[in-house]
């Protein structure tokens, strides 16, 4: 494909050797196995789907961290112009991409991206650093003790995502812009943008040069080539999500087996990413999902209706999250008759183990679905799940 892996250098296109930037980790296996975990940590790259006319697709999945994963995918939408290549969103919550391009481009761009989050958010740290020093001086003490400790922990964290945008701007942008300074006159929580300035300036480098050949190679080399080119590329789409690059033509889904049980999600939730059937602890959806499993053990699909994703599948990996039915970006009915389609379960036995929100947009793509829980408080939804559990073969909809 071209790329050339020569060390810590790589040729220019007169012929002579240039250091690649966001290089040297250090000295010592150690030491450049934790940055190679630390940048692992920053995004998940799918394989590469190689098409005719030497033209790649990827997909990219960015970590929840603490709320951090949706500014990064922002970031690297920023840094795919830098690299030539096409970068869009796949889901609400910010925090997948579908980038396409040139097969080189696009492999330099994918092993560059992890170094580049790291400077950036090395770079971050040191700003946020230096945030925590003004906000424990004696004579800000009244300012930030004002604020009390909610407060003073969202402003911190609105601080460095400021900060971190401003110096993702930086590092994209051509390096002859001149930061402005720090003016001391004014504390240095309002200055966020322009400390970040000063500090990207600082840090600047030339991203394009900042992968490594060796894992751009590997990304190409492991490719999957997709021989049969069509006129263009078919997507499988659920709640905005690309869930096949270059899906093939395929047959069309079957009905499931046994009923189709619809249980809700909850808010308390795993700290870490888990499939749907495990992340969710909350009572009611545990409750649920006991009941669900009995009436499926003789065959049936058990989903999680999540307000934020939609229809989940129990093996479905999803990272924790904090989202509700009120909140901008909550999936739509039209989402979810998509998603039904989908998963091939459009003309199903559905039977909904919901409460009353979660009922109202089920029943909105399947309008026969049985409501065993409707109209009954949460009290009396509990005493039903467990009597349906106990005589799971004569299940009734509730009045």
């Amino acid at each position: 494909m071209g790329l050339q892996d020569e060390g810590q250098t790589i040729r220019r296109s007169d012929g002579t050797a240039a250091r690649r930037p966001l290089w040297d980790t250090g000295w010592g296996p150690g030491r450049a196995a934790r940055y190679a975990a630390r940048c692992a940590r920053y995004v998940d790259v799918d394989r590469l789907q190689l098409r005719a006319h030497g033209r790649v697709a990827v997909r990219l999945d960015f970590p929840y961290a603490v709320g951090r994963g949706p500014q990064r995918a922002e970031a690297a939408l920023a840094v795919a112009v830098r690299f030539g290549v096409e970068a869009r969103r796949l889901d609400r919550s910010g925090r997948a991409l579908r980038v396409t391009g040139p097969a080189e481009e696009v492999a330099r761009y994918a092993a560059a991206l992890p170094r580049i989050l790291d400077h950036a958010e090395q770079l971050t740290s040191w700003a946020a650093r230096m945030y925590g020093e003004c906000a424990r001086r004696p004579q800000h003490a009244d300012h930030f003790e004002a604020l009390g400790a909610s407060g003073r922990r969202a402003a911190a964290a609105y601080f460095r995502a400021v900060a971190f945008r401003r110096i993702v701007e930086v590092l994209v942008g051509p390096q002859d812009v001149v930061a402005p300074e720090v003016d001391p006159a004014f504390p240095l929580w309002e200055q966020a943008e322009t400390l970040a300035g000063v500090l990207g300036e600082y840090g600047w480098v030339e991203i394009r040069d900042a992968y490594d050949p060796a894992a751009a190679l590997q990304l190409l080399d492991t490719a999957e080539r997709i021989e049969a080119p069509a006129e263009r590329w078919p997507v499988a789409a659920a709640h905005g999500e690309q869930l096949a690059l270059f899906d093939n033509a395929s047959p069309a889904p079957q009905p499931a087996a046994g009923p189709v049980v619809v249980i809700p999600c909850s808010g308390p939730k795993l700290g870490h990413a888990a499939p749907a059937g495990k992340l969710y602890v909350g009572k009611l959806h545990t409750h649920a999902r006991r009941t669900a499993d009995a009436l499926t053990a003789h065959g049936g699909t058990v989903l999680v209706l999540s307000a934020l994703h939609g229809f989940l599948p129990l093996d479905q990996v999803i990272e924790p999250y904090d989202h509700t039915w009120d909140d901008a970006g909550s999936v739509t009915v039209e989402e979810l008759r998509a998603q039904a389609a989908e998963l091939g379960l459009t003309g199903a036995d559905v039977v909904l183990l919901t409460p009353s929100r979660y009922t109202q947009r089920a029943a909105a793509v399947w309008p026969q679905a049985r409501t065993p829980l409707a109209h009954l408080g949460i009290g009396q939804q509990r005493g039903r799940l467990t009597a349906m559990r106990e005589n799971a073969d004569h299940y009734t909809t509730a009045a």
